[in-house]
């Protein structure tokens, strides 16, 4: 059998693509499931998971009908290739520092709602002031940005989930108040403001925990003792906005995410008071991560585009001080 120094050794020789298909069928613990996370087929990744496995001469993982687990050689491996999928990122990073102009690709993680309203202005502002940076928008839950971010899939996090910042380097960027939005025949356009314990008798259409909002909700709820007498659980923010118009319901949102169907008076949205109801938003980066002028640079424009999109007035959005 291969010691653990020859594991090192071999490993070296494979491709960055083999490295993190390994590591991702660890994480799933699954092929069906890593493959499609990954974006192949499964006979694809099958093929290869065997190619790997047999320049190794080894079995990296234990194969059952519940799914995969590593091996002991596995678990040696996918530490191995932990770190030099790290040295590699480090490398590529420090050599794109070394130009005078920024330069590289940066992928940035958010929530699918501050991505349709900051997609056009990122990429706009990239393409006239860094030409050769290449940005990736990811959309994704709240919930799932840290692992985002620790685990390398991406390098800059747009995050509004404060009970997940452990781990990450997070500074306060801006924050959102939460409205009661509806169809515009049952909601007056001259009522501009409600308080929580109106809204609660509402027919609410709300997301599930793994919505940030969803989280500032349930904790004024709890705070003022109150209760949602009716509510149905919508984790699909289009199908929420597409009910609403249908007059199907209300809902506590963020009014960034209904903005365009209120702009076009499809929808109208009424302040939720008594409390405001307030999310914040951090820029954030792992701590295990190499932080790269590069990406340090990114950050720091992401803050700027923001700010200066509410300085236009086109989000209702408070910049922190």
């Amino acid at each position: 059998m291969n010691s653990e120094h020859d594991i090192v050794v071999i490993t070296m020789d494979f491709t960055n693509h083999q490295l993190r298909a390994v590591l991702k069928i660890a994480e799933k613990g699954n092929i069906s499931h890593a493959a499609s996370a990954l974006d192949l087929s499964q006979p694809g990744l099958s093929r290869l998971l065997n190619q790997v496995e047999q320049n190794l001469d080894a079995r990296l993982f234990d194969r059952s009908s519940r799914g995969v687990q590593l091996t002991e050689i596995g678990k040696i491996f996918c530490e191995h290739s932990k770190e030099i999928l790290t040295r590699h990122e480090l490398i590529r990073h420090n050599i794109q520092d070394l130009g005078d102009q920024l330069a590289g690709s940066v992928r940035i993680v958010m929530p699918h709602t501050a991505g349709v309203v900051l997609f056009i202005p990122l990429m706009n502002h990239f393409r006239e002031h860094h030409p050769n940076v290449s940005l990736r928008i990811m959309p994704a839950f709240n919930l799932h940005i840290p692992q985002y971010l620790n685990s390398g899939t991406a390098d800059i996090g747009l995050i509004s989930y404060p009970h997940g910042l452990s781990g990450l380097n997070a500074s306060p960027l801006m924050t959102e108040n939460l409205y009661l939005v509806g169809k515009s025949t049952d909601i007056p356009r001259t009522k501009k403001k409600i308080t929580l314990a109106e809204a609660v008798h509402f027919p609410l259409l709300l997301p599930s925990v793994s919505h940030s909002y969803r989280f500032y909700i349930d904790n004024a709820l709890a705070e003022h003792n109150l209760r949602i007498k009716s509510l149905v659980e919508i984790d699909s923010e289009d199908a929420t906005i597409q009910m609403l118009k249908e007059g199907q319901g209300f809902s506590i949102i963020p009014y960034s995410m209904a903005q365009r169907e209120i702009d076009e008076g499809q929808l109208s949205a009424c302040l939720v008071t008594d409390p405001v109801i307030i999310r914040t938003f951090f820029t954030a980066t792992a701590l295990n991560r190499p932080q790269t002028r590069l990406i340090r640079s990114v950050s720091d424009e992401l803050t700027l585009v923001v700010k200066q999109h509410l300085e236009r007035g086109r989000w209702t959005i408070v910049a922190d001080s």
